[in-house]
């Protein structure tokens, strides 16, 4: 663990970061050397010349100032001396974070310091120093003074020793490491990025002075550190963690570590809406597109749609997935004809509908999402292609990249300011995004719409009620993190129609739509809008005004001139940017005002200015300025992302000061501060007063490593960009004789420049000498341009002599500045000498293995008289300033020359090859050796960028498979004089595809880039070869073409062969057309099989049979010849033997070393031999071992059968069983389960005999157990035992009042299976007269029921009991019941003789009923054939009948016969109606929820 010394501190000033909450801790870290491992190497410097670092300048007048006055003076920056982080802010005192860091991000990265720049000090001049120095390079600028800079220990530690280096901080790993990543664990998805210099480098590679090196490259990081890793561009990897992150951050090569992209798409009235068609022709030149190529990358293409006619100039992939179709929304079809469609398939036509389409398709086929594409490279070839729009609806999908300035958004300004750079003869680049659809919330713009350079688009309503003048929901609103204004513009956007893409399925998110078109909402529709704008305004810039080709600031400036304030004055705000376009507004606005522009101005240090000044002729009308400047490439390490900050100012004719972006209320406003966020300045006065205004462009801050072009644009009365304004070029004139000598033929060379905004026609210019005129000449010359004029002249007196240019004498041209058309140039005219001249003296070095260069020079004598003299070479100088020690040869260095005779001499130059890029000075003196006169001169070797490769692979001839994909490896060598990158393209034969492995997101691509290769570098490049779906025979030899294009000026093309040859490829394949499952033993089988040559040589096959054990083969083979493509059926025998087992069945074709076989597997059933054994039954505890049990079976009482199952065969058995039951039967079985071979499992059957079932009776059950084919079965046949039972139910009782007669029912049921007959008697208490009602004899069959009624009076209160019973039934069960009454009142006392008289009367009535009872019993019994008692010796099955029962069975609860379905109790077989709602069994008990459907 690395030491971490923690001190606290106080915050010294007051910082706020949007979206963020400051910490109160006060952390000040002082971090010591981790020990992160760094590529410390020696290096050997002794051959290699010493590199001198200069500060980058302009050549000497590459720059045409326009109208306006340039000041060069120097200030310095008014700035705090602390750096404002990402994560924190860092003064002289250390950090205070803003953030939560996890500890190990607290460690420092040893070869990365962060330096403050003192306030006494210009940043730029202390950068530039820095860069100067051996051992360390600048990586980024941290506003407002932090530099980071990266480099060995011995360069780092010299940086303290540096003047204007306030102080040097350690830098944490936190710093690298994206919020969204630091906490995550092993095994996540993340990009890895490498540091930047021109373009993003390959890794790190860094010498001191001291022979140490630190060197690495990122791509052994990637392949080390990560898993899964994929290539995204030169400087990019995604992966999968292997490490943790901190480990991963420590890498010198590793400048970034965030997660990986994630896009999304940001899904013709609005010609009206922006004036589109009051433009069209407004000029005598249409304004429709032409000549303009708009390149726009989205989804994918329909390119036959008809709306393009033959416009798509390209239509490529650039993910890799092989294609440019539109087959999911359409979006990008839509996106394309809103830009420039023609309207020929109806009604709807796009803004620019001449202009050409560069298409670049971003979205998988496959899964209808957009996979990322290197956004350099995505720009380098559209600007490769001719394209100066680049449009793009399309952005994060993730919420955490809202207002965030992220690598892709470093891409965008780093592609806009590379080619905004116009004296490096670059033409410029408009470079659109859309804000995103997660509007109206603020700060939703997702990246790279957060960019500074590019035209962010919000959403305005293009059709339907609102429109246009109403922002869309969801359009996504600013500010950015760094509280930049954002969006930029709006543009309709809601509601847009466009062309339909025929092949797209999934456009249900239309709102509208017909055959060819359809209607679509969002910044997505807003952006092409704006695209097809900025190629009216460019058509307008080159075309109209026929000024050179702009930059892109210039076109963003120009649509925010003429931008309309939406709905309430309140521009500019974080909903609508700086307004709505509007191209007439732009182009020409109301009420007389024009415009004017400056593109071609430039300032390279803090302090320099520019002002510019305009009469404004008619007062009380609007004057509006714009200044837009394409900036250095902000940090993600900075807060904020400012690097040039320039400063508008606009002072009024009566000295009133307006500021850039101080506005109120949608207007400028006086005071304020200068803005310091925001790459474009705005002032606007509502009623601008007559007379001279001052508008004035300050370099306030200059802290990047290059000058800053910029853009103007300035609309009112009296400002005109339509006039032209030649001047002569004050920088431009030269002599072909540095000093001439009287009489000599001097030839005069100077230039005029048009600094006006249109074509000068006849411009006249006239030279003199001394005031006299001594030739003319008269042209044209055209905006910007410039024109080089060549005299002749013949000195005739020496000394000094005045030249003059005077350029437009008559003033016959109305232009912009009057006061510009004269020069005046003082020559000074010597006497006689040697010169020396050369038709060419500057020589471009094309060839990289060239060793020598050579010019011709002639030496002559101007004097007229002969002279001696001689010629040598003084020295080479190469582009640092350094001197070279290269060989200068002469053909002959001395001469006798006559008068004004010249010798003709060649110069050899002998260099290294490839010398690095750069002017190299080759001095010469000529000496008049009489005179004692020299004369030098200068040749010049222009050694550009040269390119040159090899490829290597590891093959004479690369063999491929083929049907199967090949993937082989090559090398690229960059062997050029500087590091360069290469553009490559692969070309196939007829049906093969070849795509480059791991250059692109995606692999697949014919065509990628390999990104910046070091000089002397090489990359191993992975292509795959994809055969065609037909076979191609073997040993066909095929040829793909590698072109190698150099990104250089000369863009070097080198075609390599790579030689295929088809691999021989045997294939055969074996099907099995037959089926089966399982087969007995003793059963044949026939099986059908189809052999297929699907391979690219013809076979001679050897067929084979492989089976189990005791299988027989009936068929013989016969070998088999097979040509290519050929196929074949055959029939197989084979039988199952007795003993066949299961197995696998295959057959094999051979062909010498090669098998190929088709196996199926098949069973073979050996059927179980089960054996079922009676085992016992069982009653109640008592046990039987034989199948009958007691003889009779009782009624509502579990009956339990056990057998006992065997498996005689070798097999296992898993039978089902299945109980077959008759009426008044229940019963349920157990499962035996898996029975196998020497097994023994019971099995027990539980019978339950209804109560309803008449005695005497033999119902039967049958127990079958089947499976796998087998069953066996068991009968039983039971004998019903005799039942006698009684129920009893007392249907009302309540309490008895004394002396009141009551009446008492009961219901008596017969609940077994035989009659039961008698007569109640009654027993009771002493206190009770108990009476029956109606009669008192039962007679119940099996199931029925009988109410008796008891008229019972109580004599006294109090409980007291009457018992019932049934006469002659001892062999009833239940044959007798008590019952309990309560009485209540009053004691009834009757005295002795009533009781005497009772017993009287008592006496009297019992004589008869004693002599009836058993006359009525014997005929009773007579009537109802009540059978005689059965003897205790008759046999167990019944020799006795009894009378038949009746047929239907009564209902246990309601007592009626069911002649429907009923339920049964299993307990004891009581029954009743399904409709009868019992909650129990009345007869045993039971919960109904037991009762099964009987």
């Amino acid at each position: 663990m690395v030491p971490v010394k923690l001190t606290v501190g106080t915050p010294k000033t007051a910082f706020h970061r949007p979206r963020h909450v400051r910490k109160a801790l006060v952390l000040v870290i002082l971090f010591l050397l981790s020990g992160i491992p760094i590529a410390n190497q020696s290096v050997s410097t002794a051959d290699e010349p010493e590199v001198e670092w200069i500060r980058f300048d302009l050549p000497e007048d590459s720059i045409r100032n326009l109208v306006g006055q340039l000041d060069e003076n120097l200030s310095l920056e008014d700035r705090p001396l602390l750096a404002h982080s990402r994560i924190g802010i860092h003064d002289t005192s250390g950090v205070l974070f803003e953030h939560e860091i996890p500890e190990e991000l607290l460690v420092s990265r040893p070869d990365l310091s962060l330096v403050l720049v003192s306030k006494e000090y210009r940043l730029s001049d202390v950068r530039a120093a820095i860069s100067d120095q051996n051992g360390i390079e600048v990586r980024e600028f941290i506003a407002p003074s932090g530099l980071l800079v990266q480099g060995t220990q011995n360069g780092l530690s010299k940086l303290l020793d540096m003047d204007g280096i306030a102080s040097v901080q350690p830098v944490p790993l936190a710093l690298i490491v994206d919020f969204s990543v630091m906490d995550l664990v092993e095994s996540t998805p993340v990009r890895i990025e490498s540091w930047r210099g021109e373009t993003l480098l390959p890794g790190v590679d860094i010498s001191d002075n001291w022979g140490m090196r630190l060197f690495q490259e990122i791509d052994v990081v990637a392949k080390d550190l990560l898993t899964d890793s994929i290539l995204a561009e030169t400087g990019r990897y995604d992966g999968y963690t292997a490490a943790s992150i901190a480990t991963i951050a420590s890498e010198p090569s590793v400048a970034w570590v965030g997660h990986q992209p994630s896009l999304t798409i940001w899904n013709d009235q609005a010609r009206n809406h922006m004036n589109i068609n009051a433009m069209e022709r407004y000029y005598t030149t249409d304004l429709d597109g032409s000549g303009q190529i708009v390149a726009v990358a989205d989804s994918g293409l329909d390119h036959d749609h008809g709306d393009f006619g033959s416009r798509v100039i390209g239509n490529v992939d650039v993910i890799g997935d092989g294609s440019t179709a539109d087959a999911h929304s359409g979006h990008g079809t839509h996106v394309a004809c809103t830009v420039l469609g023609d309207g020929s398939r109806g009604n709807y036509e796009g803004v620019a509908p001449e202009a050409e389409l560069y298409f670049q398709a971003m979205e998988n086929d496959n899964s209808g999402n957009f996979q990322w594409s290197s956004i350099n490279n995505m720009m380098n070839t559209a600007y490769n292609n001719g394209a100066r729009i680049h449009t793009n609806s399309w952005g994060s999908s993730s919420s955490s990249d809202w207002g965030v300035y992220t690598s892709t958004s470093e891409d965008v300004d780093d592609r806009t300011r590379y080619y905004d750079q116009y004296y490096s003869g670059r033409e410029g680049l408009v470079v659109l995004f859309a804000a995103g659809n997660d509007g109206p919330g603020s700060d939703t713009i997702g990246s790279p719409a957060t960019a500074k350079n590019t035209i962010t688009v919000g959403n305005s309503q293009n059709r339907y009620q609102g429109s246009p003048n109403t922002i869309m929901d969801g359009s996504s609103r600013g500010p950015v993190d760094d509280g930049r204004i954002k969006p930029d513009i709006l543009a309709p956007g809601g509601y847009v129609r466009s062309c339909r893409a025929q092949e797209a399925t999934d456009t249900g998110g239309s709102t509208w739509s017909d055959s060819w078109y359809l209607e679509y909402t969002g910044t997505s529709m807003a952006t092409p809008n704006a695209a097809g704008t900025a190629a009216l305004i460019r058509e307008y810039i080159t075309e109209v005004a026929q000024r050179p080709e702009p930059q892109g600031a210039l076109v963003k400036a120009l649509m925010i001139l003429g931008a309309r304030d939406v709905g309430s004055r309140d521009i500019p705000n974080m909903d609508e940017g700086w307004g709505r376009i509007d191209l007439k507004g732009t182009l020409a606005p109301n009420n007389g005002r024009g415009i004017w522009v400056d593109d071609r101005s430039v300032l390279s240090s803090t302090g320099n200015s520019k002002s510019y000044t305009f009469d404004i002729t008619t007062p009380n009308q609007p004057f509006k300025a714009v200044l837009a400047w394409s900036d250095e490439r902000g940090s993600r390490f900075s807060n904020t992302q400012l690097v040039n900050n320039l400063n508008l100012l606009i002072t009024t004719p009566d000295g009133t000061e307006y500021k850039g972006n101080e506005f109120s209320q949608g207007r400028s406003i006086q005071g304020g501060t200068y803005d310091t966020l925001n790459n474009v300045e705005v002032v606007l006065i509502d009623s601008a007063e007559m007379g001279l205004w001052t508008v004035k462009v300050t370099d306030a801050g200059h802290s990047g490593s290059k000058a800053q072009p910029f853009a103007i644009a300035v609309s009112g009365v009296g400002v005109n960009d339509l006039r032209p304004d030649p001047s002569p070029v004050l920088t431009s004139f030269n002599t072909d004789i540095a000093i001439p000598q009287v009489g000599d033929d001097v030839l005069v060379e100077m230039a005029v420049s048009n600094l006006g905004n249109v074509e000068a026609e006849n411009v006249e210019v006239i030279f003199q000498e001394e005031g006299v005129p001594l030739d003319s000449e008269l042209f044209d010359l055209g905006p910007g341009g410039s024109k080089t004029l060549f005299w002749n002249w013949q000195p005739q007196t020496a000394g000094g002599r005045t030249l003059s240019f005077l350029i437009d004498s008559d003033d016959s041209i109305d232009e912009i500045n009057e006061d510009n058309n004269r020069m005046d140039v003082l020559v000074n005219v010597t006497t006689p000498g040697v010169r020396i001249e050369s038709s060419s003296p500057s020589y471009t070095l094309e060839d990289i293995n060239a060793t020598s260069s050579s010019w011709q020079i002639t030496l002559t004598n101007t004097a007229l008289l002969t002279t001696n003299a001689s010629i040598s070479p003084t020295g080479v100088t190469d582009p640092s300033g350094s001197t070279v020690p290269w060989y200068v040869g002469l053909d002959k260095i001395d001469f006798e020359l006559s008068g004004q005779e010249g010798a003709l001499i060649n110069v050899t130059l002998v260099h290294p090859k490839g010398p690095d890029p750069g002017i190299y000075l080759v001095d010469l003196l000529g000496l008049d050796e009489d005179n004692d006169v020299s004369s030098p001169y200068t040749l010049m070797l222009d050694v550009p960028t040269l390119s040159d490769t090899r490829v290597e692979f590891d093959y004479t001839v690369i063999p491929v498979h083929p049907t199967d994909s090949t993937s082989v490896d090559i090398r690229l060598f960059n062997l050029g004089n500087e590091d360069i990158g290469y553009d490559l393209f692969l070309e196939s034969p007829p049906g093969w595809h070849a795509g480059f492995d791991d250059l692109s997101s995606e692999g697949g691509a014919n065509s990628a880039s390999t990104g910046l290769m070091l000089e002397d570098g090489q990359m191993s490049i992975g292509i795959t070869f994809v055969p065609p779906q037909v076979m191609t025979l073997a040993g066909a030899e095929l040829t793909v073409m590698l072109q190698v294009v150099s990104q250089t000026e000369e863009a070097r093309s080198v075609d390599y062969e790579l030689p295929l040859v088809i691999l021989d490829t045997p294939l055969v394949t074996v099907d099995l057309e037959s089926s089966f499952s399982s087969i007995i033993p003793g059963n044949t089988l026939s099986l059908q099989y189809t052999i297929e040559n699907r391979g690219n040589t013809d076979l001679l096959l050897t067929p084979k049979m492989q089976l189990p054990l005791g299988w027989t083969q009936n068929t013989v083979f016969d070998e088999i010849d097979l040509s290519w493509t050929e196929s074949r059926n055959i029939i197989v025998s084979i039988t199952a033997n007795e003993d066949a087992r299961s197995g696998d069945i295959s057959l094999l074709m051979e062909s010498g070393d090669e098998t190929w076989l088709h196996t199926e597997s098949i069973d073979v059933t050996i059927l179980a031999e089960p054996v079922l054994t009676f085992a016992s039954v069982e009653i109640e505890g008592e046990t039987w071992n034989n199948i009958f049990g007691p003889g009779q079976h009782p009624t509502g009482v579990a009956i339990n059968y056990t057998w006992v199952v065997e498996n005689l065969q070798d097999t296992n058995w898993n039978p089902s069983v299945t109980l077959q039951l008759e009426n008044n039967m229940l019963g349920d079985c157990t499962s035996p389960g898996i029975v196998t071979k020497g097994d023994v499992k019971a099995m027990t059957c539980t019978i339950l005999i209804s109560a309803m079932a008449d005695a005497g009776t033999e119902p039967e059950f049958t127990v079958q157990l089947s499976g796998d084919q087998i069953t066996v079965n068991e009968t039983v046949t039971m004998f019903v035992a005799l039942t006698k039972e009684l129920s009893w139910k007392i249907d009302s009782l309540g309490v008895l009042q004394t002396g009141t007669p009551s009446t008492i029912q009961i219901t008596v049921t017969n609940t077994g299976n035989s009659l039961v007959s008698g007569t109640i008697e009654s027993q009771s208490t002493s206190s009770l007269s108990v009476e029956f009602e109606g009669v008192d004899i039962v007679n119940l069959d099996a199931g029925q029921s009988q109410k008796i009624r008891l008229v019972v009076t109580s004599s006294k209160p109090g409980t007291s009991t009457v018992e019932l019973s049934v006469s002659g039934a001892d062999d009833v069960t239940d044959s007798s019941f008590s019952l309990e009454i309560s009485s209540e009142g009053e004691e009834i006392d009757d005295g002795s003789s009533s009781l005497g008289n009772t017993v009287l009367w008592s006496f009297l009535i019992l004589i008869p009923i004693i002599v009836l009872i058993p006359l009525v019993t014997i005929l009773r019994g007579k009537r109802n054939n009540i059978p005689a008692p059965i003897p205790a010796t008759a046999p167990a099955g019944g020799a006795f009948s009894e009378t038949q029962q009746q047929d239907t069975t009564p209902c246990f609860s309601c007592r009626q016969p069911i002649l429907s379905g009923m339920l049964g109790c299993p307990s004891c077989g009581a029954r009743y109606h399904s409709v009868c709602n019992v909650n129990s069994c009345v007869n045993c008990g039971a919960d109904a929820s037991t009762f099964v459907n009987a």
